[in-house]
C-alpha cells in the first residue's frame, strides 16, 4: 500500500468508524421501534415482517451489486451512496402511515446499511493489511455500540409517548453531518486492490480449488442463516417480551439493548480466543449456545426469560469468525467475495423476520421466536460440513 500521513490515515479510519456506528444506530432502530409502529398504524405480525423484510431486500440489493464493483469504485463512492440513500430512506419512512410506502422507503434505508457496512469493511482493511481481524472486531463493537445505545434512547422516548416517527428523525443530527463528512472523504490508497490475489488463493496449502468454491458457496447459506436468526430474534425481542412476558416498554426496550451489549462484550472478548480455540470451532460452539439461550428463554419459567437477550452474546462472534473463514478458503477478488458473503446475509435479513412474523401470527409469538434454533441449527451443520471436508483435505495432502 502507498504509504500515506498520519492525519489521512486518523481522517479515513474515523470514517469507517463513523459507517458502522450509524449502521448500528439505525439497524437496531428498527427493533426498538417496531412494536410501537404496528401499534400506531394497526398493523400484523405478518406486515411488520413484510417491513423488515424491505430493510433487507435494499441490504441485499445494495451488498450485491455495490459489493460486485467494491473492487473498482472504492469505499468512498459505497459510503456517499450509503449516506444519502439513509438520509432519503429515513425522511420517507418517518412520514410514511401506509404499508407500501414504508416498504418503500426502508428498502432504501437497507440500500444505506447494506452499503455503510461494505464501505467501512472495505477502508480498514485497505489500512490495515496486516493487522485485520484486531480492527475488523473494533470497527464492529463500534457498531454494537449504536445498536445497544439506540434502543435505551427509543425506551425512553417511546415511555414518554414520543413518537416512533420522531425517534428517526433526531437521528438525522447524526446521518447527515456523516454524509458530509464521507462527501470530504479520498479513497484509501490501493483500497481496490486488497485482499487475497488469485495467486495467493490458489498457493493455499493442502486446500484444492474445488473444496474453497464449495466451501465459500457453503459460507455462503451459513451467513444467510445466521442472519435470518439474529435478525429474527432482534426484531421481534421487544414484541415478544412486551405481550409474552408481560415487560413494559421500558423494560423490553431495555432488553433489546442488553441483546446489542451482548453481541459488542462478545466481540470484543472473542477477539481474545477465537483464534486459539479455531474460528470454525468457535462458531460451532456459539451456534449451540444461541439455540439453547433461544430455547429456554421462550419456553422456560419467567426467571430464565432473560435469556432470550442474551442469544446476543452467543451471536456476537458468528458473523466476524465466519468472515474471517470465508477470507481463509476462498479464492480472489475479495470485494466480489465480500459482497455476496454479505448479499447472503440480506436475504437472511429478509426472510427471517418475516417468517417468524407469519409463524407467530399463525402458531403464537412463542413458537414464533423458536423458529431461530432451526436457523441455528443450519449454521452449525454448514460449519460443520466445512470443518469436515478442511480435515479431509488435509489429511488427503499429508
Amino acid at each position: 500500500m502507498n504509504k500515506i500521513t498520519k492525519r489521512q490515515l486518523i481522517i479515513l479510519t474515523l470514517g469507517g468508524f463513523l459507517s458502522y456506528l450509524l449502521f448500528g444506530i439505525y439497524d437496531s432502530m428498527r427493533g426498538a421501534t417496531l412494536s410501537s409502529l404496528l401499534g400506531d398504524l394497526q398493523l400484523n405480525y405478518a406486515s411488520g415482517g413484510t417491513i423488515v423484510m424491505g430493510q433487507y431486500a435494499g441490504y441485499f440489493a445494495a451488498t450485491l451489486l455495490v459489493g460486485i464493483l467494491a473492487d473498482r469504485i472504492g469505499p468512498k463512492f459505497t459510503l456517499v451512496l450509503a449516506a444519502f440513500s439513509l438520509v432519503f430512506g429515513v425522511g420517507g419512512y418517518s412520514a410514511s402511515s401506509g404499508l407500501l410506502p414504508l416498504i418503500a422507503f426502508i428498502f432504501f434505508i437497507g440500500i444505506g446499511l447494506g452499503s455503510l457496512e461494505l464501505g467501512g469493511c472495505n477502508i480498514i482493511t485497505a489500512l490495515y493489511q496486516e493487522k485485520k481481524g484486531r480492527y475488523l472486531n473494533i470497527l464492529a463493537a463500534i457498531a454494537g455500540c449504536g445498536a445497544f445505545v439506540t434502543p435505551m434512547i427509543a425506551g425512553l422516548f417511546l415511555d414518554q409517548g414520543i413518537s416512533w416517527r420522531v425517534i428517526y428523525r433526531i437521528f438525522l443530527f447524526i446521518a447527515v453531518p456523516v454524509a458530509i463528512y464521507f462527501v470530504l472523504l479520498k479513497n484509501p490508497p490501493d483500497s481496490r486492490n486488497t485482499g487475497i490475489t488469485q495467486r495467493e488463493a490458489k498457493t493455499t496449502p493442502a486446500v484444492s480449488v474445488r473444496f474453497r468454491r464449495l466451501g465459500t458457496w457453503t459460507m455462503n447459506f451459513s451467513n444467510f442463516a445466521y442472519m435470518a436468526a439474529e435478525i429474527g430474534t432482534a426484531s421481534w425481542l421487544v414484541d415478544f417480551y412486551q405481550n409474552v412476558k408481560h415487560f413494559s416498554v421500558m423494560e423490553s426496550s431495555t432488553s433489546l439493548s442488553l441483546f446489542y451489549i451482548g453481541i459488542t462484550l462478545g466481540r470484543l472478548g472473542g477477539s481474545l480466543f477465537v483464534d486459539r480455540l479455531g474460528h470454525m470451532r468457535s462458531v460451532l460452539f456459539a451456534s449451540v449456545g444461541a439455540a439453547f439461550c433461544i430455547i429456554a428463554g421462550v419456553f422456560g419459567p419467567d426467571a430464565f426469560a432473560i435469556l432470550a437477550s442474551i442469544t446476543g452474546f452467543c451471536y456476537s462472534i458468528i458473523f466476524p469468525t465466519s468472515t474471517a473463514i470465508i477470507s481463509e478458503i476462498s479464492e480472489g477478488h475479495p470485494g466480489r467475495t465480500l459482497g455476496i458473503f454479505l448479499a447472503f446475509g440480506g436475504l437472511g435479513g429478509m426472510f427471517g423476520p418475516w417468517i417468524v412474523g407469519i409463524a407467530s401470527d399463525l402458531l403464537g409469538l412463542e413458537l414464533g421466536m423458536a423458529l431461530n434454533c432451526i436457523f441455528c441449527a443450519a449454521i452449525f451443520i454448514s460449519v460443520f460440513i466445512v470443518k469436515t471436508n478442511t480435515s479431509s483435505q488435509r489429511t488427503e495432502a499429508l
